[in-house]
């Protein structure tokens, strides 16, 4: 019991301030060191339960910590899957400059090859109003007030047809206002997708450049009304029949359709951003081309291994803190700050398990992450045997998209399926279609059991398990399965989020540490009161024996002064 006292004693944090000798205090010295006596017994009763708290108090911080620890690397675990996530080892390529492929992340994209030449861009149509001396020359010199009316359409011939969906705008212009002015108006207009700028074109000569938007579509009619003469027509300032010489003059390039050949088909588009013709690419259409710009994509397993090396890493990343904080210790080892927790374990237990839970709903059969050789080690890490991953990708590589990519797809190649928002659920649901002409074209389609809405030749899922499933079905079309496939990285995505979300299991945990602190720190104060008061009884019973043992040394005393008086009479 003494080691234990002493051990205590050791561990505790060394007084502040100097101790009182209550003995002499009283004036009941006995020549004992009663105040070290009194010190000494009351830390051997209190002392070792101030540790034992102290101790449950560190460790709860501990504890928290660690927690925090956990959130904070399941937070860079959902980052770097974000990352990752929407790859499908599908690399896009073009033969020339002239033509860029970029792949959508959010459409299911598959290998195509196709020949295109780009014969003419689409154009802006621009006008110039040139023979301004400076920037801020007045836009109409003849000192009349002009409205400037503008509508967005196409010319037949010297016609006009105005485009209704655009509605007409116009700007006032006074014996004041200067080209620049004007540009500003311009710029200001909204929905008709003007742009106007002063351009310096020599020594003291400006022009006010006014350009639309892309396409054949989008030329600008201006007509400015001379508001002094019954609204006649100002035919210097106005650009409204291109086959007039005098607005011809005006026109320094013509508004025109991109146009293109695509696998020998002639086509032209309003602008040069190609976003209807391959589905999951966008083609931009940079430059005219003499020769066949072959474009491309194809599944690339060099690409494919390296994205699920890096999912790989990142799981055992996060799965090897998880075992080391939640280490019970072996030999003597102290183990891990959160060793035997059941939550964190089920975590791990949780990332253990990716590779025999089957992901359903990208074909009639599941895939796992063990096809494509990903296997568990004796430690609990991931690891790859690109033998076995080699094999299954170039048998199997559209399979990589349940890795990394929420997918919709149908079961056949002549039913186009896409999805649009997030209301629509995973899974695998039957699809019906209605033919009245042996199946050339449509007029109904089921879709989970629910008609679905048709608009526009795409029908629409309207199920709570389909909202925003469209079908597009092609000549010949089959009743058929739409996919829904939920990703394995989305799936663990959805796993991290729960983790992370306000009010989740560690927020309890850490809360109910907190709350056994603060239990704790009550009871040290407790401890504090309790201390004073077995010192302050202690210091009672040390008096008390302290003034009999006064009261003995002076009855002693006078028996030997009466001893000595009585021998002294005897001699």
């Amino acid at each position: 019991m003494a080691t234990t006292i002493s051990d205590s004693s050791t561990t505790a944090a060394p007084p502040t301030t100097q101790k009182v000798d209550y003995i002499s205090a009283l004036n009941a010295g006995s020549g004992l060191n009663t105040t070290q006596i009194v010190d000494t017994l009351v830390d051997a009763e209190v002392l070792p339960k101030q540790n034992k708290i102290n101790d449950q108090v560190a460790e709860k911080n501990v504890s928290i910590s660690s927690l925090g620890q956990v959130k904070s690397n399941f937070t860079t675990f959902d980052t770097n899957l974000a990352i990752l996530a929407d790859q499908n080892a599908i690399i896009t390529a073009s033969s020339s400059t002239a033509i860029t492929v970029t792949p959508d992340s959010t459409t299911s994209l598959k290998p195509f090859v196709h020949n295109m030449t780009v014969s003419t861009l689409a154009k802006s149509h621009t006008l110039s109003l040139p023979g301004y001396t400076t920037a801020n020359a007045v836009y109409d010199s003849s000192g009349t007030a002009d409205t400037l009316i503008f509508g967005i359409g196409d010319y037949t011939g010297s016609t006009f047809n105005r485009d209704t969906n655009i509605p007409l705008q116009s700007i006032s212009i006074t014996a004041t206002t200067t080209i620049q002015d004007v540009a500003t108006q311009i710029n200001s207009l909204t929905g008709m997708g003007l742009s106007a700028s002063v351009i310096k074109t020599g020594d003291n000569n400006f022009a006010l450049v006014i350009k639309s938007g892309l396409g054949a579509g989008k030329q600008i009619n201006m007509s400015a009304q001379d508001t002094d003469n019954a609204n006649a027509e100002n035919a210097t300032l106005s650009f409204t029949d291109p086959t007039n010489s005098a607005h011809a003059s005006k026109q320094v390039v013509a508004g025109v359709d991109s146009s293109f050949t695509f696998d020998g088909i002639t086509i032209t588009r309003p602008n040069n951003k190609i976003t209807d013709l391959v589905q999951g690419v966008t083609l931009d259409l940079n430059a005219t081309s003499s020769a066949a710009v072959e474009i491309g994509a194809a599944y690339d397993e060099t690409q494919a291994l390296d994205i699920l090396t890096a999912f790989v890493t990142e799981v055992n990343t996060l799965r090897t803190s998880m075992t080391n904080m939640t280490d019970m210790g072996i030999d003597g080892g102290e183990g891990g700050p959160l060793r035997g927790d059941t939550l964190i374990r089920s975590y791990i237990n949780r990332l253990k398990s990716i590779t025999t839970t089957p992901i359903s709903n990208y074909k009639e059969d599941p895939i796992y992450l063990s096809n494509f050789g990903v296997m568990t080690e004796l430690d609990g890490s991931l690891s790859i045997d690109t033998i076995k991953f080699s094999e299954y990708f170039k048998s199997n590589p559209s399979d990589f998209a349940a890795l990394t990519q929420n997918r919709v797809t149908s079961g056949s190649d002549l039913v186009q399926a896409t999805g649009t928002g997030s209301l629509y659920k995973e899974g695998t649901y039957d699809l019906s279609l209605t033919s009245a002409d042996n199946r050339q074209t449509f007029s109904a389609a089921t879709l989970d059991g629910v008609s679905m809405v048709l608009e526009g030749g795409v029908f629409k899922g309207d199920s709570s398990n389909t909202l925003g499933i469209n079908i597009t079905p092609f000549s010949g079309a089959p009743d058929t399965k739409i996919f829904i496939g939920n990703s394995l990285i989305n799936s663990l995505r959805d796993f991290s989020k729960s983790v992370l979300t306000p009010g989740n299991a560690i927020d309890s945990k850490i809360s109910n540490y907190n709350e056994e602190i603060t239990t704790h720190e009550e009871e040290l104060l407790k401890l504090e009161t309790a201390m004073e008061t077995t010192r302050a009884r202690y210091v009672e019973q040390f008096a008390a024996m302290e003034t009999a043992v006064s009261s003995f040394k002076k009855t002693g005393e006078y028996l030997t002064n009466f001893m000595e008086s009585w021998r002294a009479g005897l001699k």
